[in-house]
């Protein structure tokens, strides 16, 4: 009788896949670990790429052995300490790898978007360059002004997402903003598009306070009127970005030998706007080109007694009174 049950007791094992299925249940992670299958990745890469992190390589072979684990699902997976070898191969039969959190911020040009989710994502900046161009919104426009079709938003993606599709994602909210009601508001403010766009990223970047920004609006209108250059730091800046071609540079002051940068984009030296955006403006500064706030003010400098906000003026006269009580504060606070 012993013998029998003997005989039972090993076929039974062996229907259950022998030690795999033992060895399914076997916690298998030391430490928290993110695994990245490229995509193409075989079997093999997958036992190379885990083989680091998991405390018993044989188990986990015969864990997959046991569960068949043979399609590889490519994608970027996060593992848990303690977690047992059918935890993370269940993960990997179903392919359910993570999905990421990735904030786009006001980014001023494709070169710098592109730079910045290539470390995150599986693709290359020069893929998602290409899938820019692809764009029908691209037609006929320069790299540069491509940017004005791209919004700033937390977006969330798998890490094997392809480029077209990524940037489908970060064109969707730029698309979704033109509705009837906002065209009829372009088409009363005499721009285009891309031009509204366009002076959307100078207020967005002169003002971030969105109660001010229907104020900074009104005032580029006004200079646009009067036939005035804009004469707006932001396009100074981002003309000598384009000069060095170091688009993630961070460049804190304008200095006066800046101002003559030759460059389209250089409002201190060209009347009108520039020939496109100089950053991913958010939706609350195309509402303020959209609806800009009437006035007669023509000069603004930054308010010290209000970070982040301006002081304004009518004439130069009083925009110089309030320069200097700016410069007198620059001077205070020894600031280079």
């Amino acid at each position: 009788m012993s013998g029998t049950k003997l005989y039972i007791g090993f076929v039974l094992l062996l229907l259950l896949g022998g030690c795999g299925y033992f060895d399914r249940s076997k916690e298998n992670v030391g430490a928290d670990f993110k695994l990245f299958l490229p995509t193409g990745a075989t079997y093999q890469t997958l036992l190379d790429s885990v083989a680091p992190h998991v405390e018993n390589i044989e188990a986990f072979k015969n864990a997959a052995s046991s569960m068949r684990l043979k399609r590889i699902y490519p994608g970027r997976y996060t593992f848990r300490k303690g977690e047992t070898n059918k935890i993370i191969i269940d993960k990997l039969l179903t392919g359910k790898q993570d999905e990421i959190d990735i904030t786009v911020g006001n980014y001023n040009s494709i070169f710098e978007l592109s730079g910045k989710l290539d470390p995150l994502l599986e693709t290359s900046a020069a893929q998602i360059i290409a899938a820019i161009a692809r764009r029908d919104e691209a037609k006929g426009l320069d790299s540069l002004q491509w940017i004005y079709f791209l919004a700033p938003n937390t977006y969330r993606f798998n890490w094997t997402q392809t480029p077209d599709e990524i940037i489908a994602k970060i064109a969707l909210p730029y698309q979704k903003y033109w509705t009837a009601e906002k065209r009829d508001q372009l088409n009363a403010s005499g721009l285009t598009e891309l031009q509204a766009t366009t002076l959307a990223s100078i207020v967005q970047l002169e003002s971030y306070q969105k109660d001010e920004q229907p104020r900074v609006a009104g005032l580029y209108f006004n200079r646009l009127k009067l036939g005035m250059k804009l004469d707006a730091d932001p396009t100074v800046i981002f003309a000598k970005k384009q000069q060095q071609g170091t688009w993630t540079t961070k460049i804190e002051r304008v200095y006066f030998k800046d101002l003559r940068i030759p460059s389209p984009y250089n409002t201190y030296v060209n009347k009108g706007l520039p020939p496109g955006p100089v950053c991913m403006p958010n939706p609350s500064a195309m509402d303020a080109v959209l609806a800009p706030q009437k006035s007669d003010f023509i000069y603004f400098v930054a308010d010290p007694s209000r970070p982040g906000y301006h002081l304004y003026a009518k004439t130069l006269a009083e925009q110089e009174k309030n320069a200097a009580v700016y410069r007198n504060w620059v001077k205070q606070n020894n600031i280079q």
